[in-house]
């Protein structure tokens, strides 16, 4: 017989685990994820997420076994518990180390730009937003972590746009030193904030000088300039090129607003710096992740707006639900609840894949925030789906919705056959 059971417990303490996985991912992230390869940490990522949602809900079942039923929480909770751990972690985890292997499998061949376009506020309002020219020591340290296959280019901007070197490679220090000390005797702060024309005579110049070499576009302002986004990124668009942008004063909402939608519309990431004592961490940090694809976090350069990769975002994270759902169902030793709750993982899935992609293009939201409510939305929709889906109950008599145990007894009264035909 079929039914449609809901366990009200289990939604509250899966809801919990999701909760406690999504905190202890964010640990784990602080820790490792510039340690172990990005594959492996996805993937442990999501099976502590599994292992954490598995244990709330055998506590669920086990204190109230409305879905497994009495027999199984007298009978085969024990060794549902013994499964928490091969089943709740070792799919989730095999599931997100693949999906993101495949999520990032031509990234290395894009990993760092050819080309490195830097466009640099040097307007009047900069005297107060950078009084001890923080820029220039940036710049530098930019410079000297150029290799020697790139080309760097530097444009600075007010109301009009100078380009102050052209396209140049590197091949040992003293060259990258003499680069930066010709920077910094030319840099002089005054006039007004004009991006729109500081991007379009970077544009030309790319196009002029570039021969199709990928192309990443560095902007820094502190002020607000009239621009009209659509018409201005279109020639980035076309080509493909990056921009990444830093905003060096929050306090300018307007202004951080047109940066992060520059970024955004062009698969780069916003950089909001209030203290310009950070603002070499923050050019180190945009060379690191000049091109990145991340699974649970944002997704940079090239791919950052392409459709391809906004559809496997979605489609990975719902079938990495769908493994969370049948994991749970396997634990459960019941097949039928595990269809039921594979459906739901799908289900949960698709819909946390759009909170996340929706969330990681929108730069006003941490990165923590749209994980624990992907993560909750996973737990959830998962732990109510037995209520949607119905599925068949414990047959006491004839056990046949059992998967593991069942075959276990099976494999058990085989051996104990074989061992009393040898004795006699």
């Amino acid at each position: 017989m079929k039914v449609r059971k809901f366990n009200f417990f289990l939604l509250i303490l899966t809801l919990l685990g999701a909760v406690m996985g999504a905190i202890t991912g964010e640990m784990l992230m602080e820790r490792l994820m510039t340690v172990i390869p990005t594959s492996i940490f996805v993937g442990l990522y999501f099976g502590q997420l599994g292992l954490w949602i598995g244990g709330m809900a055998f506590i669920a079942e086990k204190w109230k076994p409305v879905l497994t039923g009495k027999r199984w929480a007298d009978q085969y909770a024990l060794f549902s518990l013994k499964l928490l751990l091969p089943v709740m972690f070792v799919l989730p985890f095999a599931a997100g180390t693949i999906l993101q292997y495949v999520y990032e499998l031509d990234a290395s061949t894009i990993k760092r730009p050819q080309d490195i376009v830097l466009v640099l506020d040097v307007s009047g309002s900069m005297l107060e937003t950078d009084p001890d020219k923080k820029t220039v020591t940036a710049v530098k340290e930019f410079l000297m972590n150029m290799n020697k296959s790139q080309r760097s280019s530097l444009f600075l901007f007010n109301d009009e746009t100078s380009m102050i070197q052209p396209f140049t490679s590197f091949t040992n220090d003293e060259e990258r030193e003499n680069a930066g000390k010709a920077f910094e005797k030319v840099i002089q702060f005054s006039g007004g904030t004009d991006i729109a024309l500081s991007l379009a005579e970077s544009m030309k110049y790319i196009e002029s000088n570039n021969s199709g070499r990928r192309t990443m576009v560095v902007l820094l302002s502190d002020g607000i300039s009239e621009v009209n986004v659509g018409e201005t990124l279109q020639p980035f668009q076309n080509r493909e090129i990056v921009i990444n942008t830093v905003g060096l004063s929050r306090e300018k909402y307007e202004g951080a607003k047109l940066l992060s939608k520059i970024s955004a519309q062009t698969g780069g990431q916003y950089y909001s710096v209030n203290d310009t004592d950070k603002l070499a961490g923050t050019f180190q940090e945009i060379q690191k992740n000049a091109e990145e694809r991340l699974l649970i976090g944002e997704r940079t350069g090239s791919a950052g707006y392409m459709l391809l990769y906004k559809i496997l975002r979605i489609a990975f994270i719902a079938l990495i639900g769908a493994v969370l759902g049948m994991a749970l169902g396997l634990m459960f030793d019941n097949r039928f609840l595990a269809q039921s709750f594979t459906w739901g993982g799908l289900a949960a899935g698709l819909i946390a894949g759009l909170v996340m992609e929706w969330g990681f293009r929108n730069y006003y939201l941490h990165g923590f925030l749209i994980r624990v409510w992907a993560d909750i939305l996973l737990a959830v929709i998962i732990s109510i789906f037995s209520a949607i889906v119905p599925y068949q109950v414990y047959m006491a008599r004839e056990g046949n919705n059992r998967i593991l145990s069942s075959r276990m007894n099976a494999n058990n009264d085989l051996d104990q056959k074989k061992s009393s035909n040898s004795f006699h």
